[in-house]
């Protein structure tokens, strides 16, 4: 019997440090998580754009001779538009042998060499000249252009702050709703965002068609914040 009685005491307490122990891990789970996210719109200050030359040919060697007789055209004239050596990327160079179909199947026909030159230039009334000057300069396509903020992660980290500001409004008016109030912050972290992407104004595009406008472009930050419960 005493065996039994002291086999009972036993269970009963080991039962009542696990109800205190469930207590306590509740206690310190008492917290709340929510998501704030934040945009800051900028103005485009500047452009960004790839053209593309290409040369076709039998031989390699001399593909890169006219290549380079195209690029050196190029950069020239970007040069003399005021655009500053630094903002001239050319270095990307693709080699790959051409194909053509005929009677006996699909056989190889020389080479295809081409080069990417990567320009970035803050003249924005000036970059429908360029793109026409370099056209008629070698330039065989253009492969990308882009309106960009040069002051993008200024304008990131001013996002961010709105994004944190957002998380504790959020925190409170559910701790409001719920009777309780939100303590200190035990965790944060950044749940995504975005440097600025082209957003053009509806009503800019339609006040005149042929006006060349960069619109404004919307920067977004998200984080993730876990505050404590004060019951």
């Amino acid at each position: 019997m005493t065996f039994y009685r002291n086999k009972s005491r036993i269970i009963g307490l080991f039962a009542v440090l696990l109800t205190g122990f469930s207590q306590s891990v509740l206690a310190n789970d008492a917290v709340i998580n929510v998501q704030g996210s934040g945009a800051i719109e900028v103005t485009p200050n500047a452009y960004s754009v790839t053209f593309v030359v290409e040369e076709e040919g039998d031989t390699v060697s001399k593909l890169n001779s006219q290549l380079n007789a195209d690029l050196r055209q190029v950069v020239q004239f970007l040069l003399s538009q005021g655009i500053a050596e630094k903002h001239i990327q050319s270095m990307q160079v693709r080699l790959q042998p051409r194909y053509v179909n005929t009677p006996q199947g699909r056989v190889q026909q020389g080479f295809s060499l081409s080069r990417d030159i990567i320009v970035t230039s803050t003249d924005l009334d000036t970059y429908d000249s360029v793109l026409d000057g370099v056209l008629k300069r070698g330039v065989d396509r253009i492969q990308q252009f882009n309106f960009i903020a040069l002051s993008e992660q200024n304008a990131y980290e001013l996002a961010l702050v709105a994004a944190v500001k957002d998380a504790k409004q959020r925190a409170q008016l559910l701790a409001k709703e719920l009777g309780i109030e939100v303590g200190e912050v035990v965790a944060i972290s950044e749940s995504g965002g975005n440097m600025p992407i082209p957003v053009m104004r509806a009503e800019a595009m339609a006040k005149d068609m042929s006006m060349s406008l960069p619109g404004q472009q919307r920067v977004e930050a998200r984080i993730n914040v876990t505050f404590k419960i004060v019951q």
